[in-house]
């Protein structure tokens, strides 16, 4: 659960080389999480206080305070809040042809997911800067892309190291169980299609996946269609029940069901929430105070 303030830019008015996609403010309650999900553009994420959990390919990250961490498109990933200090966080995603040539000279490049900065506070302003541009008009369009370009070069000249936090690995089996629901969610996939897949005891790779994850791979399976279902809600403007259809549901009640079940909300309320402006102008001492009237909710994007 967390609260947030957050735009995102749902129609481009032009194609770019490097545009800017969403972004935001959380502050989340603690064991806070949001995934597994796979994400279509690049996001940026900027820890501005307490600790948190990154998950991402065979990796786990604990990061804190002044770390940024990179979600990349086409991949699987997940993250969760510290139960003690759980974490507030900005984020700025972005896409377009040269954003992958940009990230791979940064020290986001190779298998590396994780930096600590010498200064988040530029970042803040930078994004801060973002939401006051939530109006659908060209001007802002181009401002929003100057912006995105504003913090990635500042990303590129922060002299940013690789972050200190732990980082560990997981067994080959976890990570292919991930792969192969990443692949196939939307299909009418079991626990028992992933371990005959992977020719193994479905028991042994239940607890694998579960201690390695965290979560059942029934749940991660769902929470898999459910965050894409949630995407689609919030970028596209296809009915409830055909993305009840794509996410591999064949009865909308169903889906509709546990939809709110994981999200505490109907389809049609979040659809109804993001399409909202939720911001208004505020400065750096006021975003806290912001952040704490507003309501709780179980994801934000």
């Amino acid at each position: 659960m967390e609260q947030a303030v957050f735009i995102k830019k749902e129609h481009h008015h032009f194609s770019s080389e490097l545009y800017f996609d969403f972004c935001g403010f959380s502050k989340t309650l603690p064991f806070h999480a949001f995934g597994p999900a796979v994400r279509n553009s690049y996001i940026i994420h900027v820890v501005l206080d307490g600790k948190g959990k990154y998950y991402v390919k065979d990796k786990k990250y604990s990061l804190k305070k002044g770390d940024l961490f990179l979600i990349p498109p086409g991949e699987s990933t997940f993250y969760r809040s510290d139960a003690e200090e759980p974490w507030l966080y900005a984020w700025l995603s972005f896409g377009g042809k040269v954003a992958e040539e940009i990230i791979n000279f940064s020290n986001f490049k190779g298998d590396n997911y994780a930096v600590t900065s010498t200064n988040i506070q530029q970042y803040f302003e930078i994004i801060l800067e973002c939401m006051n541009c939530s109006d659908s008009t060209l001007e802002d369009e181009l401002k929003l892309n100057e912006l995105t370009y504003r913090f990635l070069r500042l990303f590129l000249t922060d002299g940013s190291s690789l972050s200190p936090g732990v980082k560990q690995k997981f067994s080959r089996l976890a990570i292919e169980a991930m792969i192969y629901i990443g692949e196939h969610y939307i299909e009418e996939i079991t626990v028992s299609d992933v371990a005959n897949h992977l020719a193994v005891n479905r028991s042994h790779l239940s607890r694998v996946f579960q201690n390695h994850f965290g979560m059942s791979m029934k749940d991660w399976i769902i929470r898999m269609r459910i965050n894409h279902a949630a995407y689609l809600l919030s970028m596209t403007n296809e009915s409830v029940e055909n993305i009840s259809y794509q996410i591999g549901f064949h009865s909308l009640a169903a889906f509709s069901r546990i939809f709110k079940k994981v999200t505490k909300e109907t389809p049609t309320h979040y659809r109804k929430r993001m399409s909202k402006d939720n911001f208004q102008s505020t400065s750096l001492l006021d975003l806290k105070l912001l952040l704490d009237k507003q309501d709780i909710i179980s994801r934000a994007t």
